[in-house]
């Protein structure tokens, strides 16, 4: 009989979402017009806290379970100051 394996994770779900801002680039030339409407992008996240420092928070949205042990999918690294 095979043994059943836990899909319990020690990491915190994220309540609701993430509010953060990100870095956006563009290439090529833009005119004086887009470069003062240019600013970061908001984005949100969901998923689990993986870690959470006063530098950054690290986050993940998915997740596999094996034998050999969990891998981590949607992984982000998020600046504590882009928060």
């Amino acid at each position: 009989m095979r043994k059943k394996r836990s899909t319990k994770i020690p990491y915190k779900k994220i309540k609701t979402k993430l509010k953060w801002l990100d870095a956006v680039s563009k290439t090529g030339w833009l005119t004086k017009k887009e470069m003062d409407e240019l600013k970061p992008s908001e984005s949100y996240t969901t998923g689990y806290i993986y870690e959470e420092t006063d530098e950054y928070i690290k986050t993940f949205g998915t997740y596999s379970v094996d034998e050999e042990g969990i891998e981590f999918g949607e992984v982000l690294c998020i600046p504590k100051n882009w928060i």
